[in-house]
């Protein structure tokens, strides 16, 4: 009997060992469920006009405040190519940089005076390549001190939600968590658009925004030195 109760004891022990060991093992909580946002954007122009830089659009989501996020790195690059920049509207993160390679057989000087991300990267000539860091939100022109009409932008994020539209004004972003963010669909030539969506964990399909350029007219920058370009065209060569 003395043999038995010791083998019960020992038995109890081992059972309230394990017990006490599962009450510290805790179940994995399940990944934050994720869809994708999907879409079209559209432009309404004047009368007789088409578009053909639907391309440019960029649509973003903008998280609740206080949610933390995490910013992909998304530097950029944005070359020189016949007097324009190419692409003519880089996307990329906060604290992301820009490169500008010099494809073009003369000299270009790109600069920016936009609040909160002016540089200046000097005179370079073909085959030279300068960057340009950007920290704040936002987005801002970039010009090019010898060239009058030429222009850039470079759109700025503090959401890794970003993308931009197609050709044909289509769009995806993907891996969203489900929640609410305040959807933002960018063009240079029409007025920001904004407005709150939902995103269950199945996603959104339709997130449509249509634009209006009709007001948009070309206005030719300024020099790095605030003043206009003593040539007509703004062009030295």
């Amino acid at each position: 009997m003395v043999d038995g109760d010791r083998r019960r004891t020992r038995l109890r022990r081992a059972l309230l060992g394990c017990a006490a060991g599962l009450a510290f093992v805790r179940p994995a909580m399940p990944a934050a469920a994720q869809g994708a946002v999907s879409g079209q954007v559209t432009i309404v122009e004047r009368p007789g006009e088409t578009t053909t830089d639907l391309g440019n659009a960029v649509i973003s989501l903008e998280p609740a405040p206080g949610t933390k996020v995490r910013l992909p790195e998304s530097n950029g690059q944005m070359a020189i190519q016949g007097r324009q920049f190419a692409p003519r509207v880089s996307v990329v993160a906060a604290g992301s940089s820009v490169s500008f390679p010099n494809q073009d057989p003369f000299s270009h000087n790109v600069f920016s005076s936009a609040p909160g991300a002016s540089f200046d990267l000097g005179l370079y000539g073909r085959g030279g390549n300068k960057s340009a860091t950007f920290k704040k939100a936002g987005s801002f022109p970039v010009y090019c001190n010898i060239h009058a009409r030429m222009t850039g932008f470079v759109v700025v994020m503090a959401s890794p939600w970003y993308t931009q539209a197609g050709a044909d004004g289509r769009f995806t972003l993907a891996g969203v968590p489900a929640g609410k963010y305040i959807v933002h669909f960018w063009h240079e030539r029409a007025p920001e658009q904004t407005r709150e969506l939902v995103v269950p964990a199945a996603g959104v399909a339709g997130a449509n925004a249509e634009l209006d350029a009709r007001g948009y007219k070309f206005v030719a920058h300024k020099n790095k030195f605030g003043k206009e370009y003593t040539s007509t065209s703004g062009d030295r060569y």
